[in-house]
């Protein structure tokens, strides 16, 4: 991933997680609930897209905390999953 540097004060969400790991996958259980690319905000859209195809982890922003639950998958052009770390 080129170079995400959203930190700051507010950087870190409550709950304790200060990061993403984003991941390609190609295994998704059929209890998991996937989202589709246009559902994200216009932050995690840039993170999606942004992405160079190697596990990246990315400072997280109260508001990308907000979008991402705790382990999400995405749809985009692959299937991603997104966890809080």
């Amino acid at each position: 991933m080129a170079s995400n540097t959203t930190t700051s004060v507010d950087a870190v969400p409550s709950g304790g997680a200060n990061s993403l790991v984003v991941r390609r996958t190609e295994t998704v259980a059929p209890e998991t609930r996937v989202r589709h690319f246009d559902e994200l905000s216009e932050e995690a859209q840039t993170l999606l897209t942004e992405f160079d195809g190697e596990e990246s982890v990315v400072p997280i922003t109260r508001a990308l905390a907000d979008d991402i639950n705790r382990d999400t998958t995405v749809v985009f052009n692959d299937y991603y999953r997104i966890d809080l770390a």
